[in-house]
């Protein structure tokens, strides 16, 4: 007994602070419960979403784009966008908050490919010694039935123009329907299947030339 009272007496009891406290809190809180806390009027209550999904933006954003710096920028301004529009998740979105926030970030990458125009480089300058060898051996195979790596189709689609190179990825990478990938772009089904038409199309040029 008194052995036990001597550890009580001597023990010093250190509390967490209270910032600590409520970090801690906030982390195990759902998506919705967060973003609930952020419309209320606590606007830190958005770090914790920010850090837990700002790797699947990323993941997303390199579905679309290559740059780091870019992917970085496209990180940025999703969140801001996030932010601008939280009430709208609360209110109008039956989707998760991840899959609402992959919808933003997609929309937001396809922005910036909207904006870019396409520059005249060589694909030979960045594909590697293997990538050329497989180029090579399927030489004899059609566009349709070539078998390319990923990363070798991300570097071929970034020689086709950012429309056509997101409407690709949306509708094979992503296994969009047309009507949703309309939908994206605000186009009419019908203009989509044509410029998806078109967007193959271009991909079997830019593989023509390298064959």
């Amino acid at each position: 007994m008194r052995a036990l009272q001597t550890v009580l007496q001597e023990e010093t009891l250190v509390l967490p602070a209270e910032d600590e406290c409520i970090d801690s809190v906030r982390a195990e809180r759902t998506d919705a419960q967060l973003v609930d806390i952020v419309l209320a009027g606590d606007q830190t209550a958005f770090e914790p979403l920010y850090d837990r999904h700002k790797r699947l933006v990323a993941s997303v954003a390199a579905r679309y784009i290559r740059r780091p710096e870019q992917i970085e920028d496209v990180i940025q301004t999703t969140f801001a966008k996030v932010f601008v529009e939280l009430s709208r998740f609360r209110g109008e979105h039956a989707l998760s908050f991840p899959s609402w926030l992959s919808r933003i970030t997609s929309n937001t990458c396809l922005d910036i490919l909207r904006s870019q125009k396409r520059r005249p480089e060589e694909l030979s300058d960045d594909i590697t010694g293997v990538e050329l060898t497989q180029f090579e051996a399927s030489a004899g195979a059609s566009s349709e039935d070539m078998v390319i790596n990923r990363d070798l189709a991300e570097k071929l689609l970034s020689r086709v123009a950012g429309e056509d190179r997101a409407l690709l990825q949306m509708l094979y990478a992503e296994d969009m329907s047309m009507a949703d990938v309309a939908e994206r772009f605000g186009w009419t089904v019908s203009k989509t299947k044509l410029r998806a038409w078109r967007a193959r199309h271009s991909l079997r040029r830019v593989l023509k030339r390298y064959l």
